[in-house]
């Protein structure tokens, strides 16, 4: 070796017993983007340089060899080569060709400018690149890969440990068979694995496989983009999935599962505590064992349950079994919700305020009572029927029972009143204990039986038991069918204010029966004599006009032998072909004598000075008219036009079928339906009107309902409303001072955990203890935490619980730079 050539690329060591001596190195370059790494490339070479030296004048000094060479085989081995300007090759086979690189080992290679390879098999190939170790390779410019078959193989990359692989640019790989494939990835501890652009593994078998994806803890794995597995085995399969804790799953995108054991395992749901599951979209479960089971369902508390779409359950234990409900407790677990803001809007909660606000408005036009005690509920068993009272029962389809006791139990029926029935299709019974049994019958009045089919009976114990029979007033009896009785045997009453009859088949009133009277007699009298001709006015013979008995002016005489006349004897005789009689004291013949007859029976009244029916009005132009089947129609003006209607009053109408109108000017337009008192409209079928619209009526002196169907009154629905209102302020007050302690415990475990030291020193780990209060509410946090050797990084792992019986817990890591 030729020491003395200052031009030779090696680099000379002399020493002797009593020094040691290198000489100087060339001089630097001057400074560009290499020259970190080409300070630190020279800063190793002179350390190697300094070793062997002190190696060589120890051995001179003390005949005791400290670092030596041997060969591998002495007749294959090669020689170390240095070719690059300023490099440094030590062993056998080894070459630096890089500038001033450095390759010490047997078949060490540095052949990038500033390389370094120390270690049998070494390569760093790159600029800049250092591989340390046997077969480490450093493949990319400015990487680094230490220890045995590591592998820093991209631009910066680095690699630490047996067979780590840092593959992907910038990547960083530390640990045992650690794999860092992504750009910017960072994969640490044995078996660690990131595959994804800026994806980190940290933690023993842990794996990112997503961009930006984050895997900590054993065995944690975050396969998607943007997912996150902190803890044991935490698993985040979803693009922008979550799961922190020990076991926790996030199995979709966007889920979030924070606890351990924590699932949630569709698109958007969230589960946060241990156990607790979110299993369809977009659902929530919050706390210890919550389960949030369908789309858009909510669950927060310890064992809460959210079981239909769009239900919430508030509270531990609670369960929401409906859709679109919000439940703050379960089947024998009610709470009340308490301070409740009053509401505004038509679909905000109202609270115990103004329910009872509310109640005290309706209560005062609308009251039922009955035992309350569940046993004499009102029952709407008919499609579309309408039940009030107590043990009220509509059983018919839209039937209508209003009453204690009442029952409807025909379909389009109606019985209002306090054990009022209405057996058959399309009856009515208005009154207490009124009774409708036949189809399309109607009974008005306390006690009032309607048992004929289509018949009526109105007023106290009115009886219409003949099919088309009608009975007005009270104990009238209607016992033939197509009649209308005002009485009963013994007990008959007149018809009063009856117009005179116009029609063939009017009733005729005593003004037009007196009249034929009169003129019967008149006519009598004047039979009294001899039979003549009447003369006309000129003196001749009319034989058109015979005055019987005197002159035509004289009285009359009485007209013995006429065959069915006055005074008749057998063998009387007839007169035929007898002109119609024009003035007061002519004759009348037999169809004149017929239709006085017929319209004085039509307007007849008995006994008129104590009438029970009358009517007013002008007989020609106000005359009731009852043109449908079986209709009925009283009063002035009166129409009933419908099948089996009844219209009575004046201007009255009922046009629907089987419809009843009473009162002035009352309509009844619909099927089956009732209107009751002046102006009342009833235009919806099955249905009783006691008003029109802008002119409503109270329903006054209405006794307590008894039976489910029974019309219930103001009282009655006080109490009711009062219970209700009661039971839901008890059970919102229980769950909001609930809810609030829960919070309160979850601000004294975050002040407990906010409170735990963490180590501080390289090396050292820590276990820390804290507590909190907050209103009432305690809480106890324990954590552990430690600093890496390097004192790069931090790992923090700590649990809390409250005097709510609540559990947290929390994990993370940090890194010094």
């Amino acid at each position: 070796m030729n020491c003395s050539n200052p031009s030779s690329p090696l680099i000379c060591c002399e020493a002797t017993p009593t020094s040691l001596s290198a000489p100087a190195p060339a001089p630097a370059p001057a400074r560009s983007k290499t020259w970190r790494a080409t300070a630190r490339t020279k800063s190793i070479a002179q350390a190697v340089l300094m070793l062997a030296a002190l190696a060589q004048g120890a051995s001179a000094a003390h005949a005791t060899v400290y670092f030596t060479a041997a060969p591998f085989n002495p007749a294959t081995d090669q020689d170390a080569a240095a070719t690059g300007p300023g490099s440094i090759a030590a062993g056998i086979a080894a070459q630096a060709a890089g500038a001033y690189s450095i390759a010490q080992g047997m078949q060490a290679s540095a052949a990038g400018i500033h390389s370094i390879a120390l270690g049998m098999s070494a390569q760093a190939l790159s600029e800049s690149a250092i591989a340390t170790g046997f077969q480490a390779t450093a493949a990319g410019t400015f990487s680094i890969a230490t220890g045995v078959q590591s592998t820093a193989q991209a631009f910066g990359s680095l690699a630490t440990g047996v067979q780590a692989a840092a593959l992907g640019g910038k990547s960083t790989a530390t640990g045992f068979q650690s794999d860092a494939e992504g750009d910017n990835s960072v994969a640490t501890g044995a078996q660690a694995r990131a595959t994804g652009t800026n994806s980190v593994a940290i933690g023993y078998l842990s794996r990112a496989f997503g961009t930006s994806a984050f895997a900590g803890g054993n065995l944690a794995v975050a396969a998607a983009d943007y997912s996150t597995a902190i803890g044991n085995q935490a698993f985040a399969n979803g693009v922008g999935a979550m799961a922190l804790g020990a076991f926790a799953q996030a199995a979709r995108d966007n889920a979030t599962a924070l606890g351990a054991n924590a699932a949630a395992s569709a698109t958007g749901a969230a589960a946060l505590g241990a156990y607790a599951s979110a299993a369809s979209a977009g659902s929530i479960a919050v706390g210890y064992a919550a389960v949030a089971e369908n789309a858009g369902s909510i669950a927060m508390g310890r064992d809460a349950h959210a079981a239909a779409d769009g239900s919430v359950a508030l509270g531990q234990g609670s369960a929401a079994e409906r859709a679109n409900t919000v439940s703050v407790g379960s089947a024998g677990n009610e709470r009340q919700v308490t301070n409740v803001a009053a509401g505004t809007q038509a679909t905000d909660a109202v609270n115990l305020s103004q329910l009872q606000a509310a109640s005290a408005n309706a209560s005062r036009y609308f009251k039922a009572n009955g035992l309350n005690d569940g046993t004499d509920g009102a029952s709407a068993t008919g499609a579309d029927a309408v039940a009030i009272g107590s043990a009220g029962l509509a059983a018919g389809q839209a039937s209508v029972a209003a009453g204690t006791g009442s029952q409807a139990s025909g379909d389009f029926s109606t019985a209002v009143g306090g054990f009022a029935t209405a057996q058959a299709d399309g009856s009515t019974a208005v009154g207490h204990q009124a009774s409708a049994t036949a189809a399309n019958a109607s009974a008005l009045g306390d006690q009032a039986q309607a048992a004929g089919a289509n018949s009526t009976a109105l007023g106290y114990q009115a009886s219409a038991v003949a099919a088309n029979s009608v009975a007005l007033g009270q104990g009238s009896v209607a016992d033939r069918a197509g009649t209308v009785s005002v009485g009963s045997a013994g007990q008959e009453r007149q018809i009063a204010n009856v117009a005179p009859g116009s029609a063939d088949t009017d009733a005729v009133n005593v003004a037009q029966l007196k009249a034929v009277s009169a003129q019967s007699a008149a006519t009598a009298a004047k039979l009294d004599g001899a039979v003549m001709y009447d003369k006309n006015a000129d003196g001749s013979v009319n034989r058109n006009s015979v005055t019987l008995g005197g002159d035509s002016s004289g009285g009359g005489s009485v007209i013995p032998s006429f065959a069915a006349g006055v005074n008749a004897a057998s063998g009387g005789t007839m007169i035929h072909n007898l002109a119609a009689g024009v003035a007061g004291t002519d004759a009348v013949n037999v169809n004149q004598l017929n239709a006085a007859i017929a319209s004085a029976v039509n307007n007849a009244a008995v006994d008129t000075a104590d009438p029970f029916f009358s009517a007013q009005g002008n007989r020609d132009t106000e005359a009731a008219v009852s043109s449908g089947t079986h209709a009925v129609a009283m009063g002035a003006s009166a129409q009933a036009t419908g099948t089996n209607a009844i219209a009575i009053g004046a201007s009255s109408l009922a046009s629907g079928n089987n419809a009843t109108a009473l009162g002035a000017a009352a309509k009844a337009g619909a099927d089956n339906s009732v209107a009751l008192g002046q102006g009342s409209v009833a235009d919806r079928a099955n249905t009783v009107s006691i008003g029109a619209a802008g002119q409503e009526r109270q329903l006054t002196n209405v006794a307590a309902g008894v039976q489910g169907t029974d019309a219930v009154n103001v009282s009655q629905l006080q109490q009711s409303a009062s219970g209700a209102v009661s039971q839901a302020n008890s059970y919102t007050d229980d769950q909001i001072r609930s809810a609030r302690r829960d919070g309160y415990g979850g601000t004294a475990s975050a002040m407990a955990m906010a409170g735990l030291p963490q180590a501080v020193l390289p090396g050292r780990g820590m276990v820390a203890m804290a507590g909190g209060t907050y209103a009432g509410q305690s809480a106890f946090a324990i954590g552990v935490s430690q600093l890496s050797e390097t004192g790069k990084w931090v790992y923090k792992l700590q649990g809390t619980t409250d005097s709510r019986g609540q559990f947290g817990a929390s994990i993370g890591a940090g890194m010094h730079w």
